[in-house]
């Protein structure tokens, strides 16, 4: 048998968390400029968009201000309908691109797992 990844074993851990287990979100975000979903990411802030069966992650910086992504990647655990679909992400004209199995519709929940150039990682939840 085949050994998982502790990271995926990680965002599938998250997926199966309740949110009011963890901690209190103190506060909303406004949609992202390209009408997605924001959350922090460690230092950072990721804009989750999806369409279909396309994910798309823009990252910014504490300010807003928009991060080159090259030498970035990421890996999303979405939910579509009750299965959780693992989607590498990798860069694409100005953001983190993939295709996920099946459509996820506009509001999927999950986690995203981000790595920088240099090693960094962080993660995001989107409830």
């Amino acid at each position: 048998m085949r050994a998982k990844p502790r990271g995926f074993l990680l965002a599938l851990a998250l997926l199966a968390t309740p949110a009011s287990a963890g901690p209190a979100h103190d506060h909303d975000h406004a949609p992202g400029p390209h009408g997605g979903r924001v959350e922090d990411a460690g230092a950072w802030h990721a804009e989750l968009v999806t369409k279909g069966d396309a994910v798309s992650v823009y990252l910014s910086d504490g300010g807003g201000k928009p991060l080159p992504v090259e030498g970035f990647k990421a890996v999303a655990i979405l939910k579509a309908g009750t299965k959780a679909l693992r989607i590498p992400l990798l860069p694409e004209s100005g953001r983190l691109a993939g295709r996920a199995e099946a459509p996820l519709g506009d509001q999927p929940t999950g986690a995203l797992r981000i790595t920088a150039p240099d090693g960094a990682t962080a993660s995001a939840r989107f409830d």
